[in-house]
This record gives structure tokens, C-alpha cells and sequence, in this order.
């Protein structure tokens, strides 16, 4: 194939090697390969392209040089709900439901009316699912809110518990301040069902136990070093917290100081309490588990083994606990990712 002088093969290929786009630097190859005196069936078995393809690159590239391989404008149809209309709809979205819309969640139902009565714009049903996905929605299980829960509190204690965190490492210059969450789970017989994948309009079974034998496990992670130390016991009380305790300042690093946010249960606050020396508590508001990432490493172990199973007595599910456990000690990705807490900003 003839090619333009427009530049020289040196040149071409130095503007061609750092191209990123995938579909810019086919087009720079191709001329390439074709200033190289390869014919178009073998520069397209090279590239995984057609034979057309490589011959109207080439023609670009003699018509108008390099410039002429970028990509061209695509205008397409715009898009139904405007640019200028998107932040309203999506106010819309995280208000929830008004009382005239009839309904405790939307439904697509819901979001085709409104998009139609207070927009003008008229879709089909995938079309509104396209449109939640691109503003990035999905359809999540919300998590539950206690009545009493008070949200100004929890600013508050967003805004103050970094300070209260530097304050503890000022007092403790000569050691590392790592932060740890902590918190309980029950784990029994009462079993749970999570999401599996099944075929689509099938209704999938899944093992829903109802005996009585139960366990606890007690755990605290840092999500800044993926550490996580816990403990299983047949009982919760402040003697087992005073356990858990113990067994997370041994297992603290050398020159380690923690600091250990939990909740306000009777067992973290009673008289009997026993803080080792290198860890210090600061305490969370009433009603927050939405602020204790712990309560999503339990979500995560339900999710991913306690679920859609039934265990045979206390022995079973000790090992099942002890397992699972272990599984996620070892896997401090995903305790980084699970138990990360936004609002806690001081590293490890």
C-alpha cells in the first residue's frame, strides 16, 4: 500500500509506542506496519482487525497525517433527561418516597411516573435502569436505623473523635497509636439467608435453621494495617470482655499503643472492667452502628459462610466460626476494604 510521507518511520513509531488508547495506537500500527511494506491482509491477521479497516486507516493517514487517526467527534442522540435536569432527579431519588407517591420504596413503576409527570421525559423500563446505573445507583438492602438514632450526634463525634485520637498519641510520644474498631456478634443455630446466584424467574431454596445452640465472637480490626484479633466464647459478659481484652494487648505489636473505639454496652462500661495499659477506649454515641465498620465484617461473614446452612450443635459451629475466622485474619485486603472508616483519617 502507498503511504504519504508525512512523517518518517522513526518518528511514526515514537509518536505510536506511548499511545494508551487502544484504538489510536491499531491506527498508528497500521500505517506503520504499511510504511514497512506490509501488505493489508497481513497488517489486519497482525493487528485482529478486517482487511477494510487497515485500508481506510491508511487512507486517513494520507489524506491528513497523524492528526487525522484521532478520534472523530461523536454527537449520537442526546440523552432524554438533561444534563440541567439530572441533579433534581437525583434529589429526588435521595429524598425517598413523599406520602402522595403511595409507596414505602420506588419501584421502576414509580421512577417511569415521575420522570414522566415532574420531567416530561418518557422511558422504558431498561431505560431507567440504564439511567440509575449511569448516576451510580443500584438496588441495595438498606441497613437498619435505630428510632432513637441521632444524626447531629454522630457528626459531632465525626468531627471530634480524630482529635481525641491525636490527643492519645500525645500522650503516648514514645509508641505508634494504631486505631482498632470493636464489637460482638451472635453466631447460632437461628440461621440466615443471603443472595445466591440462581436462574433468572426461579425462586432458589436455601437453609434456614431454627435451633438454639449459639456462640459469640468478639472482634476488633484496624483497618489501616488490616490487622484483627477475636476471640470465641459461649457467653458475653464483662469477665469474657475482660478476656478479649487481655488477648488483644498480647497480641499487639511491640511499641503499639491502641486505641480501641467500641459501643456503650453494659459489659464495655460495668465497674469490673480491666483496660490493659497499651490500649485506651474512646466510646461511641448511643444507636451508631452505622459508625462501627465491624458491624460490616459481620455482614460480610454472613454473607459469605454462616449463611444458607445448618450446623449440627455447639461443636460445629465453633469450627465453622474458628474457620471463617481464620480465613479473614489472613485476608487483610479485605478487612482494608470491609472495615474502612472514612471519617477515621488517621492512618495506622
Amino acid at each position: 500500500m502507498h503511504v504519504e510521507n508525512h512523517q518518517t518511520l522513526e518518528e511514526l513509531q515514537r509518536l505510536t509506542k506511548p499511545l494508551a488508547q487502544k484504538r489510536i495506537w491499531l491506527r498508528h500500527q497500521a500505517v506503520v506496519l504499511a510504511m514497512q511494506g506490509q501488505p493489508a491482509p497481513a497488517i489486519a491477521r497482525a493487528l485482529g482487525c478486517s482487511r477494510r479497516a487497515v485500508q481506510a486507516w491508511v487512507a486517513r493517514y494520507n489524506r491528513g497525517g497523524v492528526a487525522a487517526l484521532q478520534e472523530r467527534p461523536h454527537t449520537g442522540r442526546p440523552p432524554r433527561l438533561a444534563e440541567a435536569d439530572v441533579p433534581r432527579f437525583r434529589a429526588r431519588l435521595e429524598a425517598g418516597p413523599t406520602p402522595e407517591d403511595g409507596v414505602c420504596t420506588f419501584r421502576c413503576q414509580d421512577l417511569r411516573r415521575i420522570l414522566q409527570e415532574e420531567f416530561g421525559v418518557t422511558l422504558r423500563r431498561q431505560a431507567v435502569y440504564d439511567l440509575l446505573h449511569r448516576l451510580g445507583y443500584s438496588s441495595l438492602l438498606p441497613r437498619p436505623q435505630h428510632e432513637q438514632a441521632n444524626p447531629e450526634v454522630q457528626e459531632f463525634f465525626k468531627e471530634i473523635v480524630v482529635e481525641q485520637i491525636e490527643a492519645i498519641a500525645a500522650a503516648h510520644p514514645q509508641e505508634e497509636v494504631h486505631t482498632y474498631f470493636q464489637d460482638e456478634a451472635r453466631f447460632g443455630q437461628k440461621g440466615t439467608i443471603t443472595r445466591v446466584w440462581a436462574r433468572r424467574g426461579s425462586r432458589p431454596r436455601a437453609v434456614r435453621q431454627t435451633g438454639f445452640s449459639s456462640l459469640y465472637v468478639l472482634a476488633a480490626v484496624c483497618a489501616a494495617t488490616g490487622a484483627m484479633s477475636a476471640l470465641i466464647m459461649p457467653e458475653l459478659n464483662t469477665a469474657v470482655v475482660n478476656l478479649f481484652l487481655e488477648q488483644f494487648s498480647r497480641e499487639l505489636p511491640v511499641g503499639v499503643h491502641a486505641v480501641l473505639i467500641w459501643d456503650g454496652a453494659g459489659f464495655h462500661t460495668g465497674e469490673g472492667l480491666v483496660v490493659p495499659a497499651n490500649v485506651s477506649l474512646i466510646q461511641l454515641p448511643p444507636y451508631a452502628p452505622e459508625l462501627n465498620p465491624v458491624e460490616n465484617l459481620w455482614h460480610y461473614l454472613r454473607a459469605h459462610h454462616w449463611s444458607n446452612r445448618a450446623y449440627r450443635d455447639y461443636d460445629a459451629l465453633q469450627e465453622e466460626a474458628v474457620k471463617s475466622l481464620c480465613a479473614v485474619r489472613e485476608d487483610t485486603g479485605t478487612i482494608k476494604s470491609v472495615c474502612n472508616a472514612p471519617y477515621i483519617s488517621r492512618g495506622a
